[in-house]
């Protein structure tokens, strides 16, 4: 019985050491670029897909007017950059560029 305890204390050390490398691999990437179908706080779709925006996310932009998130719209073209984490779809930065209307 001791040596089935000490076993099976082994094992859980050795599974609780290998939990962060499981959830490190499971991480993807993502690159994607559109139209804006919808906005709302924190997060947008494009495609019938849901992006939240990340605390820590960054935007690049060209335009005075867009300037933060919460400047965008519906139909604003946009290219994003961001991360999958247990099915959700973070997203990192946006690059905008205001539309040359000439």
């Amino acid at each position: 019985m001791k040596q089935f305890k000490t076993l099976l204390t082994q094992l859980l050390v050795i599974t609780s050491l290998m939990l962060p490398w499981a959830t490190t691999a499971a991480l993807e990437t993502f690159e994607k670029a559109g139209h804006i179908a919808s906005v709302g706080y924190g997060k947008f779709t494009m495609r019938d897909q849901v992006y939240r925006i990340s605390p820590k996310a960054k935007l690049n932009s060209n335009d005075t007017r867009r300037k933060k998130f919460a400047d965008f719209k519906k139909g604003d073209e946009i290219y994003f950059k961001g991360k999958i984490l247990n099915g959700v779809y973070y997203v990192d930065i946006i690059f905008y560029e205001k539309p040359d209307l000439s």
